[in-house]
């Protein structure tokens, strides 16, 4: 990769602008202060978010430092989350946390005190003295935080970032004003900077993959990464009916698979359904096991290893969140081939060996219609059926939609009810960092990123206080949020009864103050309307939601916390 900015910019702040420019970045997003403004002071606000001349969008730190997730998953572009000196730095590295745990590239751009200001106490003070800033974002991203304190290196720097965005890592840019408010030196020459793995060999894969599954049944278990390539859905359900093998996938794989793959058998573990937690609890010394760019995180195979008798694990991300040495060897109790490569050519690749000469794999069975195993219990009288509400909502999406479940029922719910991916709608969950409310941030983000696409947001009333104070700058964006209102954190809520079977419910600290949220989203600009109990202003509300409007909306929804849907088998690790 080549350096190519070759005009001499007037300063620093200059040179990172056109820099951030010539990578596409065209939002940023958070609260400017002493430490950015400079930075900051030539963007225009964002007012259409259609437009690519950039511009700086006014919102709380918390939920910005979620927005360029959000704008990555909608668009695949890169944005960035801006917050000034001190404290504020806090507020976005959630989203920053997240960034790093989905192998999602984004940009956090935070400002340091002066190099003179040690001992003097100086307010928001971020050197060592102080929250020792640097510290601390080194001790989450050692080789991704590149201070910008001296216009000689500024270019090198920035070619350093841009090489771990490519990696889909987040990257943190720490400006220094006396640094970037000087003239830069542009390197007369281009670095280059070499690619850290060469992909494997696809015809090496192939001969392998073709010699272990001979006489063994395959079985795929579809990541998030496998997500991100154009046509995923049809390419691994081209793979599994060539093969005749069985998928499963993780909760945002899940938008890798098509809902008519005859042989999908459903989400695994958190909000899994019973059809896939079977199948994959079967998995031993008779099986292959392919992985399609899936992190085994704590939430997908609840802490268990690989117990394929070879396990392949297809990724392009190098040093991922989870690997250890560039690999996931360490989760395998078999054989393990980590094959790094575009994970769409080498199933290709594998494709058309298929059609050379058949695989001698052994044959699954088609997934049968109902993935789940138990009936699902009905709320009580009062509150809304979440079965039939999810049920009917998957009816109802519409076409190019994204949505968003925050850390509520919905992450473990909506999954478990609806057992296959919508075609018509992806959703996403946060889940590694489980950061309540930053859904929301994520919402904002693919509204910033594609305007013309219809954005749905899950959030419960726990997640909301956390980010109902930005609501009033997302009022004209037209998101629509769900919001579960059940008056407590019902994922700990229902989790404590196993957890704690002998503690009375009035320590489990799970209740929350009802709040009139309507009303709330109402007087920050919002519509709003509380979706009735038997759902039958449900029609109108989704019409309301899915016609062409500036005007976000909000539907509060009353929710038993006692119907207790999806699985969360993690309460057994705590």
């Amino acid at each position: 990769m080549k350096s190519s900015v070759t005009e001499r910019p007037s300063s620093g702040y200059q040179f990172l602008q056109d820099t951030l420019r010539e990578w596409g970045v065209t939002c940023y997003a958070g609260v400017t202060g002493g430490g950015v403004i400079h930075f900051l002071k030539h963007f225009d606000s964002v007012v259409d978010s259609d437009t690519k001349t950039p511009g700086f969008y006014s919102i709380g730190e918390y939920s910005a430092g979620f927005i360029p997730l959000g704008y990555y998953l909608s668009s695949g572009g890169i944005s960035a989350a801006v917050a000034t000196t001190g404290a504020a730095s806090k507020l976005l590295s959630c989203g920053l946390s997240d960034a790093k745990f989905h192998d999602i590239p984004a940009i956090y751009i935070l400002p340091l005190s002066e190099s003179e200001s040690p001992g003097q106490a100086p307010l928001q003070d971020t050197s060592e003295y102080g929250i020792n800033i640097l510290a601390q974002l080194r001790s989450e991203l050692p080789d991704s935080v590149f201070v910008l304190d001296s216009s000689a290196t500024l270019a090198e720097k920035l070619l350093s970032a841009r090489f771990r965005l490519e990696q889909c890592r987040p990257v943190v840019l720490v400006l220094l004003h006396s640094a970037l408010s000087s003239p830069v030196t542009v390197p007369t020459e281009n670095a280059i900077l070499s690619p850290p793995v060469p992909p494997d060999s696809p015809a090496d894969f192939c001969d392998e993959f073709r010699r272990a599954s001979d006489g063994r049944r395959v079985v795929v278990l579809v990541g998030e990464e496998m997500a991100r390539y154009p046509g995923a859905a049809e390419l691994t359900t081209e793979f599994c009916q060539a093969l005749q093998c069985a998928a499963v996938w993780s909760i945002n794989g899940a938008n890798a698979v098509h809902r008519k793959n005859p042989y999908g058998f459903g989400y695994l573990s958190f909000g899994g359904n019973d059809a896939a937690l079977s199948l994959y609890q079967s998995v031993g010394q008779d099986d292959v096991l392919l992985v399609l760019g899936a992190c085994p995180d704590e939430y997908t195979v609840n802490r268990h290893k690989f117990a394929a008798a070879k396990t392949f694990y297809l990724t392009c991300h190098p040093e991922g969140y989870g690997q250890i040495e560039n690999n996931f060897a360490h989760m395998a109790r078999g054989e393990y081939r980590h094959v790094f490569g575009p994970l769409d050519e080498s199933l290709r690749h594998l494709l058309r060996a298929a059609k050379q000469q058949p695989f001698d794999n052994i044959p699954a069975s088609t997934a049968p219609d109902n993935l789940n195993h138990r009936e699902y219990p009905a709320p009580r009288h009062g509150y809304v059926d979440m079965v039939e509400l999810y049920q009917r909502l998957d009816r109802w999406w519409p076409a190019g939609a994204i949505g968003f479940d925050d850390v509520c029922l919905a992450y473990k719910d909506r999954q478990y009810v609806t057992q296959r991916p919508n075609n018509n709608i992806h959703f996403y969950s946060l889940y590694r960092g489980s950061a309540m409310g930053g859904a929301f941030g994520a919402a904002v983000g693919a509204r910033l990123s594609s305007p013309k696409r219809p954005v749905f947001l899950f959030t419960g009333d726990g997640c909301f206080r956390l980010f109902s104070g930005s609501l009033g700058e997302a009022s004209e964006l037209g998101l629509v949020i769900f919001l579960i209102n059940n008056a407590s954190f019902s994922i700990v809520a229902q989790g404590l009864p196993v957890i704690l079977p002998d503690v009375e419910e009035k320590n489990y600290h799970a209740s929350l103050k009802p709040l009139d949220y309507c009303l709330i989203a109402q007087a920050c600009g919002w519509d709003a309307e509380r979706l009735a109990a038997d759902l039958s202003n449900l029609d109108l509300l989704l019409e309301r939601a899915g016609s062409v409007s500036v005007k976000s909306l909000l539907i509060d929804i009353p929710v038993d916390a006692l119907q207790v849907l999806g699985h969360n088998p993690r309460v057994k690790n705590l």
